[in-house]
């Protein structure tokens, strides 16, 4: 099992700092969290926000690329929509140049109608473009259209987001690794099995912690992501549906994690590290936590 953390890079009004504080913690903890020994890195992406979610993913990635050396650093995921299909190989590839060949390329059709309507894409366009932007970058890194081509040959791996059949389909056809939410269906996991042959990668909610320590950041999430696809908004995070959460002590957290690897059978864990507002203390004491304490009693259960 591979485990790696997961950042969007909000601030949230309700805990609002400073921009540059933020961006400056959040790139101090990713470095530190290397050497804690994290195998990978992921950051996702939304447009038109009011808390700063992460709106840049490629120039964030060649950030975080400096400050490390031997991360796997990916999206988590980039909305394709939003893409130009020659700019995407360039972007890819060049980073892909400067990591070293470190990078991993999540890509996800998006969902909220603001973002579309903001950046002038029709949304039923949505899966066609997504798909296009694979299609394209390969032929184009294949045939010498774009230079330089990527670190890695013939291409760095791919990943589609989403835990619908549509999504498991797109993957297996593309050639792409698989990237559903923690809680997908055990059928689409078995349909992606069924036609594709690639990793699948598992992304829960984590914290080793009292859970009063995350449970209004965890419910600012919960909502946040209510109001942009619709849902009902929980009015306290008392209603949070806790056994979704894998918060606790590092031996509840241990099981939480054996339980979704037993039923998934995922090749990667990931995980957000420092949900929205929270402190970075706090995120750097779950982090250190999962490392020293629940990696061991993982990797001692699989054992017996």
């Amino acid at each position: 099992m591979k485990y790696g953390i997961w950042h969007d890079f909000r601030n949230p009004p309700r805990w609002h700092r400073p921009w540059d504080r933020i961006y400056r913690e959040n790139l101090d903890q990713i470095a530190w969290a290397e050497e804690l020994g994290f195998e990978s890195v992921w950051v996702s992406e939304h447009h038109v926000t009011d808390d700063g979610y992460l709106p840049s993913v490629f120039p964030l990635l060649a950030a975080i690329a400096e400050r490390t050396r031997t991360m796997r650093i990916g999206s988590a995921i980039l909305l394709g929509p939003f893409q130009h299909p020659i700019r995407f190989a360039e972007d890819v590839a060049v980073l892909d140049q400067l990591s070293g060949g470190r990078l991993e390329v999540g890509l996800g059709v998006g969902y909220r109608e603001r973002e579309f309507e903001a950046l002038g894409v029709p949304i039923r366009e949505r899966a066609r473009r997504t798909e296009e932007l694979v299609e394209v970058a390969r032929r184009v890194w294949a045939d010498g259209t774009v230079t330089p081509p990527p670190f890695q040959r013939p291409e760095p791996p791919f990943w589609i987001g989403g835990s619908g059949p549509p999504a498991a389909r797109r993957a297996a056809r593309l050639r792409c690794n698989f990237m559903p939410d923690a809680f997908v269906p055990s059928d689409v996991l078995a349909l992606y099995r069924e036609l594709g042959d690639g990793e699948v990668s598992i992304n829960p909610s984590v914290y080793v912690g009292e859970w009063h320590d995350v449970a209004e950041h965890f419910l600012y999430q919960y909502n946040r992501y209510r109001e942009w696809g619709g849902g009902e908004l929980l009015e306290s995070a008392a209603d949070l549906p806790r056994d979704r959460y894998l918060v606790g002590t590092p031996d509840e957290v241990a099981a939480g994690v054996r339980a979704i690897c037993d039923r998934t059978g995922c090749d990667r864990l990931f995980f957000w590290a420092r949900p929205p507002g929270l402190s970075i203390e706090l995120s750097n004491r779950s982090l250190e936590l999962f490392v020293g304490e629940v990696i061991p009693r993982v990797e001692a259960a699989a054992r017996t």
